[in-house]
């Protein structure tokens, strides 16, 4: 599923797209600064925006970043320049192939560095105004907060020639409390669910499903002898506002 593409109108002159504009390729022969490009859609508020990118070729050089800023952001502002575009002021947030996130041009270490063939997914909450990043899926943990009333769009850049991402997956879902409810329940419950009520497949089949769950399987005690995961609690809604 792809709700947008890559926005030739907003690119960095260095920058060629292709398979529908999906695909990106930065500096095509050799490197003489930053390219960057931002997505056709603007994220809307009161939804879950995700997003997955592959990387196709090895990472390297000075910088390749992926992220979200706002429509003040000119892309072609440092295309003769080597730095760590997104985030480099306040109108961007970016997340670097070295494992480190940038706002305002303050660097801080955040998670694993990514490389040829990883699966970088962005995870934007317009609700509680976070920023997520994940490797492989798996959650690197929140990224950014504060972005609540921040309008965003996608964004990528590279500073190595010849380098190759593409947009793998892009959807979203409206912020209800049917979706967190997902996130707090455990692998169990959600076992337990499927089959007490198999009509709910749909909602675990969606992707958000993995992505918004809590990190709560980690300290999952399961028991053999439990049948129902919820026995616990009167109701449904004595589960959920204890949990």
């Amino acid at each position: 599923m792809h709700e947008w593409e890559w926005d030739k109108e907003y690119a960095t002159t260095s920058i060629t797209l292709f398979e529908q504009n999906l695909s990106v390729q930065f500096h095509g022969i050799f490197s003489n600064g930053t390219s960057a490009v931002r997505g056709t859609k603007l994220l809307e508020k009161g939804r879950h925006h995700y997003w997955e990118l592959k990387i196709l070729t090895p990472t390297y050089g000075t910088d390749i970043m992926i992220g979200v800023g706002t429509d003040k952001v000119d892309m072609n502002s440092r295309k003769n320049d080597f730095c760590s575009f997104l985030g480099l002021d306040q109108e961007s947030f970016g997340f670097s192939y070295r494992g480190y996130i940038q706002y305002d041009g303050k660097k801080r270490k955040y998670g694993c560095c990514f490389d040829q063939d990883s699966l970088v997914g962005v995870h934007l909450n317009t609700w509680n105004g976070t920023l997520e990043f994940f490797h492989n899926r798996k959650s690197l943990g929140i990224a950014f907060t504060g972005l609540k009333d921040t309008m965003l769009y996608p964004m990528v850049c590279s500073t190595a020639a010849q380098s190759k991402m593409r947009l793998s997956h892009c959807s979203s879902t409206p912020v209800s409390l049917q979706m967190e409810c997902l996130t707090a329940l455990k692998s169990s419950q959600r076992e337990y669910l499927l089959k007490m009520f198999p009509g709910l497949c749909y909602l675990f089949e969606n992707i958000f499903a993995d992505i918004l769950k809590a990190d709560l399987d980690d300290s999952d005690d399961d028991d053999d002898d439990n049948l129902n995961p919820l026995m616990d609690y009167t109701t449904f809604d004595d589960y959920f506002k204890l949990n």
